[in-house]
């Protein structure tokens, strides 16, 4: 059986925030899930090619053509990404791309139901706001219709490099001001987001909802 809803991560992170945020939306579905991390994957960016006009298939020899068969018979998916440099992180810009493939004639997407999950150091750092409103763009662009968008505070990099105190370039002062000493309470876990993981209980109940009464029609 294809699973029903698709979750897919950009963040290169190990169990990462953004993994366990996309995650416990698909748990809370109850319905047949599949998580996909796209650093374990190969998905390159969109050539341009126009090799899928005719049959909605991508001819790049990679990864994507088999997520993207998993995307297809889903009627529902969430994405996951994260905003380095205050836009959405490559991984997942890549796969959104490429949705592209489904576009042509059919249409493929259209009708699916969407949630994203973007996390950011947030604070008070740029990014997060920026991001979540690209992957709700494209994923609406393809024709789903976007039941909610997750914003996760997460951790910069600059708290585990090693140099984040003394790095003129540090995030650290962005986000704790002056005191930048790095102690075990200031990282943060999707977990301990009381409000932002209710919200994606519910929004995972209401894929299900959804689907059962589209099911039914």
């Amino acid at each position: 059986m294809k699973p029903q809803v698709i979750g897919i991560s950009g963040s290169p992170i190990n169990n990462s925030n953004t993994d366990r945020a996309v995650q416990a939306v698909l748990k809370s579905t109850g319905l047949e899930t599949e998580f996909i991390k796209l650093s374990k994957c190969k998905v390159q960016p969109c050539i341009a090619c126009l090799g899928c006009t005719k049959d909605n298939v991508c001819k790049v020899k990679d990864d994507f053509p088999e997520i993207a068969d998993k995307v297809k018979h889903a009627g529902a998916i969430v994405v996951g990404g994260y905003p380095p440099y205050a836009t959405i992180d490559a991984f997942t810009k890549a796969f959104l791309e490429r949705l592209f493939s489904l576009r042509h004639q059919n249409g493929f997407n259209r009708g699916k139901l969407a949630v994203t999950v973007v996390t950011g150091i947030g604070r008070g750092a740029p990014g997060i706001d920026e991001a979540s409103s690209q992957v709700a763009q494209a994923l609406t662009m393809e024709g789903m219709e976007i039941l909610g968008q997750l914003k996760v505070t997460g951790n910069a990099e600059c708290m585990v490099c090693g140099y984040g105190q003394s790095c003129p370039m540090s995030a650290l002062p962005w986000v704790f001001g002056d005191d930048t000493e790095v102690t075990p309470e200031k990282f943060c876990k999707v977990e301990d987001q009381k409000e932002t993981w209710q919200q994606a209980e519910n929004l995972g109940k209401e894929i299900a909802k959804r689907l059962k009464k589209l099911q039914m029609m």
